[in-house]
């Protein structure tokens, strides 16, 4: 991030018995890289909890 170029990120919300699945198609992307795992407590939207009109 230091070298002053764009880089493409993906910020992605998945069950937890979909991890896998992403981590291997991560691989398959881009051997080199990386996946920050945490936990959240709720997500909206599409997919996910139906509140709030979505």
């Amino acid at each position: 991030m230091h070298e002053n170029k764009d880089k493409l990120i993906l910020i992605c919300a998945v069950p937890r018995r979909e991890l896998n699945k992403v981590k291997e198609i991560s691989r398959k992307i881009d051997p080199r890289s990386f996946i920050i795992i945490t936990n959240s407590r709720e997500v909206l939207g599409l997919g996910f909890r139906k509140e709030y009109g979505i």
